[in-house]
C-alpha cells in the first residue's frame, strides 16, 4: 500500500509488516534529529522551529527502534 504520511510524504506500508522505516536522510530535511548513544539509547526527533511534539524512538529487547509516544 502506498499512502502519505503528514510532514514526510510518500511511504508504503503494508499492515502485516514488522516495520515502517523511514529515511534518516529524509527525515533530517525537516526535523532536528539527535541521538543519545548513552545511557539512553535513543534517537530524539524533533520539528527544526520546535513548534511541534518530540518523538522519541528507543531499541526495543529485539534490537528494533520504536516510538515511544511523549
Amino acid at each position: 500500500m502506498v499512502g502519505d504520511l503528514a510532514g514526510y510524504g510518500t511511504v508504503w506500508y503494508h499492515r502485516l509488516g514488522i516495520a515502517n522505516i523511514l529515511s534518516l536522510a529524509k527525515v533530517k530535511v525537516e526535523y532536528e534529529v539527535r541521538f543519545d548513544s548513552g545511557a539512553r539509547n535513543c534517537f530524539e526527533v524533533e520539528k527544526k522551529d520546535r513548534s511541534g511534539r518530540k518523538m522519541v524512538f528507543n531499541q526495543s529487547k529485539m534490537d528494533f527502534i520504536i516510538e515511544k509516544k511523549t
